[in-house]
Order: C-alpha cells, then sequence, then structure tokens
C-alpha cells in the first residue's frame, strides 16, 4: 500500500474527483437549456420500480414488490455502458466489489469476501450455474457473450440458499439473455483501441413459420497487456460461437434450446516452483489454455396467471491448461420447479405456492500442475435438492409473508436444511419496507479438500495442504431494507445487511513448514448500501450509489485468516446526457477504498462514453475507461501464483449495425 496521510488522500481524491465534478455541472447546464424532447429514457421511475425479475423467488414479480436486496442492470444500460465485458456492466451494481486483477482475471463479490475466486457468489446464465467448485468461485475469463443478447442481468445481494441452493450465501447475480423473438434480422459489432486491440461480434436471427424463432452468433476479441515494470505478459484472446432457439408450441407450452462454445489464451506470468527444488523458483510468462461448451434444453407450461410448470436440462464441458493446474471438467444439471396458488379454506387471499428439486452431477479430470497438485486426479461430486417457498398475504396489497426451506444433500457434507423467512409491507403504492432472516450454506472447494500447494513466503517456503474433514462454512443473514419513489423523478434504495458466519476457511500450522486448511473461523460481516436515480431534466439522469462495508474475525490462537481485502467504502456515480437528437454523452465516476491486507491504495476511475446514431440501425461510439490516472492496481492475485500488474487507461472505438 502507498505511505500517503489522510490528508494527501483526500486531496488526492478531489483533485481527480474535479473533472468529473465539472462534467456533471455542465452537462446539467445543457440539459436545462435545451428544449423539451423525448425523455432519456422509454421508462418513467415507476416504471422502472414495475420492472418484472425472477431470481429471487423463482417467479416473476415486481422490484417494488421483492422483500430483497435487489438491482437490475436492464438492456438501455448495457447498450449505454462504457463496459466491453460482463464484469465491467457489475460495476453498476451497489453492494458489488468488481477489481479487475489484470487483462483477463477479475474480482467480483458481493459484501464481502474478495478475491478471484469469490466462493460466497454464485453465477448463473439463463439458469445455468457457471460457479466452479474446483476453487469455489466463477472464472470469468471465460465467460464471454455478446452483451447486446442480454435482456438484464439481476443481482442479488444477500443470501439466497432457499432458492438456489449451495454457494449463494453472499448473493447470486442471473444474466437472462433476450429471447430469439426480439433478435430477429442481422447484427455487426465491431471496434478496438489501444487496451481493447479488437473486437467482432455477428449475429443472425430468423424464424420459421409463426412460433419458431432462433439466432446465431459469433464473437472474438483481442485485449493487450496491462502494465507492469517487467512486463505483464497478460494478453487475453477469446472467440465464441453459440444459438438460442425458442418454439412457442402453443399457448401453454415452450421450448427454449441453448448451445455455445468458446476457446481462447489468457496470458499470465506465474510463479514455477518446482517442489523438488523449490529454491529454484522462477517466474514465467504462459498462456492459459481455455476451452469449453455447453448445450440446454428448457420446457416452460403456463396453465394460469399464477400456474406454471418449468424443467431444465444442461450438460456442460470445460477444459484449462495452466502451468498451476490442468483441469477437464463434465457437469449434468437437472431442475425442475412448479408453481400454483394454494387454496385454503376460508382464506381469501390464496398463497402462492413454488416448490422443486435438483439433481448436479459434476465429475472432473486433473492434470499434474505446479505448484498445484491434487489428490485423487478424478473425483465425481453429487448434489440433490429439493425446496419449497410460500407468499402469504396477511394484509392485501400491503403486508406479506414469504417463508421457504430447501434440503441439500452433497459428497461432501451431506444434509442441510436452507431455512428463508421474509416479510414486506408495502405503506402506500410509492415505499416499501422489508427485512429478511435466512440460512445459507457454501460448500468446500476441491482443492480445500484434496488439494496441495507449494507457496514461497520471502526466502521461505511452505506447503499449504487441504482437509478432508471440513465442514460447509454456514451463515445466518439478517437484512432490512427501504424503497421510495419520494418525486416522480427521484427515487431512493437502501438496505442493511448483518452477516454471521461460521466454520469458514482458516490456516493453522500442523508441522513446520507446514499450514492446513481448517474450518475455525468465525465472522461478522455488516453494512449498508444506498441507490438512487434522479432524472434531473428530461435528458439527464444522475444514478449515485454509495456501500459501506464492515469485517470482523475471530480465530482460535494459532489460526490464520485473510483480512483488509475488502473496501469499507465504495462510491458510484452514473450519469447519462442526451446532448441533441441522436448524440449521447454517458460517464462513471467510482471511488475505490484501500485494500490494506493486499497492499492496494484506494483509487477513483473515470469512464466516458460520447456516441452518435446518424440512423436508427447504425451506432458509432468513443469509449474511453480509467481516464484519471496512466495506470493503477485493483487487486491482487490469489491462490493461483500470477504477477500483479497495473490496468492502463484505454480508449476505443465501437460500431453497430443493425439490419
Amino acid at each position: 500500500m502507498i505511505a500517503t496521510s489522510n490528508q494527501q488522500v483526500t486531496r488526492l481524491t478531489w483533485i481527480r474527483l474535479l473533472p468529473f465534478l465539472l462534467f456533471s455541472a455542465t452537462t446539467a447546464v445543457m440539459a436545462q437549456n435545451m428544449p423539451l424532447k423525448q425523455d432519456i429514457s422509454d421508462a418513467s421511475l415507476a416504471e422502472l420500480m414495475s420492472t418484472k425479475i425472477s431470481t429471487v423467488s423463482r417467479k416473476p414479480q415486481t422490484l417494488s414488490d421483492t422483500p430483497a436486496a435487489v438491482f437490475v442492470i436492464s438492456q438501455e444500460d448495457i447498450r449505454r455502458a462504457s463496459a466491453n465485458s460482463i464484469p465491467e456492466l457489475l460495476r453498476m451494481a451497489p453492494g458489488l466489489s468488481v477489481a479487475r486483477i489484470d487483462a483477463n482475471k477479475w474480482s467480483v463479490t458481493s459484501r464481502g469476501y474478495s478475491g478471484r475466486f469469490a466462493d460466497d457468489l454464485l453465477v448463473m446464465i439463463d439458469g445455468r450455474t457457471v460457479y466452479s467448485p474446483l476453487l469455489a468461485g466463477t472464472f470469468w475469463e471465460t465467460l464471454d457473450l455478446p452483451l447486446e443478447d442480454i435482456e438484464r442481468i439481476e443481482v442479488i445481494r444477500g443470501p439466497g440458499g432457499t432458492i438456489w441452493g449451495a454457494n449463494a450465501a453472499n448473493g447470486a447475480i442471473h444474466i437472462i439473455t433476450k429471447h430469439a423473438r426480439t433478435t430477429q434480422g442481422n447484427l455487426i459489432t465491431s471496434g478496438g483501441g489501444s487496451e481493447e486491440r479488437g473486437f467482432t461480434t455477428l449475429r443472425h436471427g430468423g424464424k420459421i413459420g409463426d412460433s419458431f424463432f432462433y439466432r446465431f452468433f459469433t464473437k472474438g476479441f483481442t485485449r493487450d497487456n496491462s502494465f507492469s515494470p517487467s512486463g505483464a505478459n497478460d494478453s487475453w484472446r477469446m472467440g465464441t460461437a453459440g444459438f438460442r432457439a425458442d418454439w412457442d408450441i402453443n399457448d401453454s407450452n415452450a421450448v427454449t434450446f441453448q448451445g455455445q462454445y468458446y476457446g481462447g489464451k489468457a496470458g499470465q506470468n506465474t510463479a514455477f516452483i518446482n517442489p523438488a527444488e523449490p529454491e529454484s523458483a522462477i517466474t514465467r510468462a504462459e498462456d492459459a489454455n481455455l476451452a469449453g461448451g455447453h448445450a440446454l434444453a428448457r420446457w416452460q407450461r403456463t396453465t394460469g396467471e399464477r400456474s406454471n410448470t418449468a424443467l431444465q436440462v444442461y450438460y456442460d464441458r470445460t477444459h484449462r491448461n495452466e502451468l498451476s493446474f490442468r483441469e477437464t471438467r463434465q457437469t449434468v444439471d437437472v431442475d425442475f420447479q412448479h408453481r400454483f396458488p394454494l387454496a385454503v379454506p376460508f382464506i381469501p387471499m390464496q398463497p402462492d405456492i413454488v416448490w422443486g428439486g435438483g439433481y448436479r452431477w459434476t465429475v472432473d479430470h486433473l492434470g499434474v500442475g505446479l505448484p498445484i497438485s491434487f489428490d485423487p486426479i478424478r473425483r465425481g461430486l453429487q448434489t440433490g435438492n429439493v425446496f419449497a417457498q410460500a407468499d402469504v398475504p396477511l394484509v392485501e396489497d400491503r403486508l406479506k409473508l414469504t417463508a421457504g426451506i430447501k434440503f441439500l444433500d452433497n459428497t461432501y457434507t451431506h444434509g442441510n436444511f436452507l431455512p428463508n423467512a421474509r416479510l414486506l409491507w408495502t405503506p402506500d403504492a410509492k415505499q416499501s419496507f422489508w427485512a429478511s432472516a435466512t440460512r445459507s450454506i457454501r460448500l468446500p472447494s476441491r482443492f480445500e479438500r484434496d488439494g496441495n500447494q507449494l507457496i514461497r513466503d520471502g526466502a521461505e517456503f511452505i506447503r499449504l495442504i487441504s482437509n478432508p474433514h471440513l465442514l460447509a462454512e454456514t451463515l445466518w443473514g439478517f437484512e432490512t431494507g427501504y424503497r421510495r419513489q419520494i418525486t416522480s423523478d427521484l427515487s431512493v434504495d437502501i438496505a442493511g445487511f448483518f452477516n454471521d458466519y461460521n466454520h469458514s476457511s482458516s490456516e493453522s500450522e500442523v508441522a513446520p513448514a507446514t499450514i492446513q486448511i481448517m474450518d475455525q473461523r468465525h465472522t461478522h460481516i455488516f453494512g449498508f448500501e444506498v441507490y438512487g436515480q434522479w432524472n434531473a431534466f428530461d435528458r439527464l439522469r444522475f444514478m449515485p450509489s454509495y456501500s459501506h462495508l464492515q469485517v470482523r474475525n475471530r480465530v482460535p490462537l494459532g489460526h490464520e485468516a485473510e483480512s483488509g481485502e475488502d473496501p469499507k467504502h465504495q462510491f458510484t456515480l452514473r450519469t447519462q446526457l442526451d446532448l441533441v437528437k441522436n448524440v449521447e454523452l454517458d460517464a462513471f465516476f467510482r471511488h475505490i477504498d484501500k485494500l490494506p491486507g493486499l497492499r492496494v491504495a484506494s483509487y477513483q476511475a473515470l469512464d466516458l462514453r460520447l456516441a452518435w446514431k446518424p440512423k436508427s440501425n447504425i451506432e458509432l461510439s468513443v469509449i474511453g475507461q480509467n481516464l484519471l490516472q496512466s495506470h493503477h492496481q485493483e487487486f491482487a492475485p490469489e491462490l493461483i501464483p500470477t504477477m500483479p500488474v497495473q490496468i492502463q487507461r484505454g480508449v476505443f472505438g465501437r460500431f453497430t449495425l443493425r439490419f
């Protein structure tokens, strides 16, 4: 961490914030003097509060009717973002900590436990889990699809174990793609610049008859190296192709088919340690070879406004080959759910019931790597679950109770019960209060149960060994929140939380130069998030957010636990301005607090986007990222011993054509 006094940090923060403040003031004056025309967005704040989401309760419900901390990244947010990848889009969500480790790696987490492998955050695409049990987290560098195909991203902060099972202890991210009906015709997106060296997306959508819709897409990109005095060697090259088909068989039945394949290389500098000669540790530049694909089928049957059934099956195969380890993994997942209104005698307001279950089988084959090894090299893991949840109206349109429970059985920790209770009070149509209590779990990773690693600590070498007796990390989460549409142009969303973790990961020395993974950490994480939206003028919108986080660890004598890896304070401000007809100017400022445990200083960043639509089907844009500094560090590597780098300022252009 840079040794800087609090006064100097404050001064630097204001200096870097000054350009954005001047930009905001200028755009406000410009917007005020513009003639009144079409609003900046077709959706009013009332309509935004009525946005349909499905991740919290596995059924459609409005944002204002949801007793959970939810944020939705909409199609319009995605189109106007300065982002060129999914993790960059997630920076918009309050309460998420998103940091770029290098050109191709990310740390994305919700409410604590930051890291490249954020083990308490479940990530899904159209109901397909992309969480990896190998190192307990998401390999974001393999998660790529055309951003234009995303309908919305639902970000759930807080425990979601009752609905989604293990590993959603701190939250869930659900990326939902568009129905093929809405992507008819052709799309070309292409561009490049200083860091985003080149990228192209091609998409074709069509239909057969009046009920069968499809699209095919292909995408490829190359990203330049980050900054390091010794050379970062972390360039990133990926290509992917896929399809989606939606068949609306009749008014009641619909079927969806999806498939995708990807392949590419992610560069990195890896610390190479030979266990036979540990003193000969060197750093080697390498390309991690990445490949994988999936096929998914989903059947949905609707028999009423509150009655439907869904069955989803998918197969997923991934392959990684890098110096630290080699993995080939296959996964089969089956998920079923049924929703219906329960008729109860003498009760006019019928409870809404959602129940279902699922089974997941995954098997890996691991090659010998350095300095990480696994024993056994092949293991199959099974997880099964059944769940039920009820929405019970207590006072019509005013008070609602949501209660549910899931039973989950798995190879590592066997039976677990995950209960959930939520209360929603809506005193009027413009505001709502909610509170919840939830139990969730995080399963041990394959590495924690079966892995070993040789770690260099200064001039010494330490062996980290696994523990086959680890228990599941358990969490009791308590949340409360308040939403209000203050005026037709101003809204606010506030959420507070207290999470109590038991059996979290810790480490203990069990022999000279040997430490073992334990489950003896007890952690309290608490904080709050505030998000606002203000349509200042017809053409100008401000969207500020602030997140505060506190972490308290307690471990037995002789144990160690990570600390100081989560920012206590995060502030962001997004601005969207329609300058003149068909010209848009967008800005995204963020201040991220220091990470003392990783020796990463606080930083400020500013992204700008200027876009022009000469015709309704053509868009030209210029995007600048990280404009306040030539380069800065956002995070540090973990577990896999790659070298830290700094993220550079970048500018790129983008061209989009629809026909």
